[in-house]
């Protein structure tokens, strides 16, 4: 009915057959799309082609722009939901100070690479105070 067919009267030749029951297939196999969003593209294209079309291949085209508007519209979703999720930090507290002063004593302890800029003023004179490095071992690693 929502391709423009009397509910009782039979199909016409291009609707029937294995044919036709595949390409059927295919938007729900390959699209995704489901039964309930099939009648809806289908009632839908009536509006643009008052007549019926001819075959399920007539509507090919439709099925494959609303599988992919369906599937750009999740992705924005799924985008909303994730950047609002990730400005809530996963509810973790910050570091403690203590915690940022361990971090960054194993750094300048350890023989890795440390690049200059990466330890401020303010954290060697936190590291220093809690006895976690030496100046001796801050100068050696180019630490200022």
């Amino acid at each position: 009915m929502a391709l423009g067919f009397a509910a009782n009267a039979s199909l016409p030749a291009w609707w029937q057959g294995a044919p036709a029951r595949a390409q059927v297939r295919r938007w729900t196999d390959d699209l995704g799309l489901s039964e309930d969003r099939i009648i809806e593209v289908a009632t839908e294209t009536r509006g643009y082609h008052p007549n019926p079309p001819d075959g399920p291949k007539a509507l090919d085209r439709f099925m494959e722009r609303t599988a992919q508007r369906d599937a750009q519209d999740a992705v924005a979703s799924c985008r909303v939901r994730k950047s609002k999720r990730s400005r809530k930090a996963q509810g973790t507290p910050p570091p403690c100070p203590d915690e940022l002063a361990a971090f960054y004593a194993a750094k300048v302890n350890s023989d890795e690479y440390l690049p200059p800029s990466m330890i401020s003023k303010a954290m060697c004179g936190a590291m220093l105070a809690r006895g976690l490095v030496t100046p001796e071992r801050l100068r050696m690693r180019g630490v200022q």
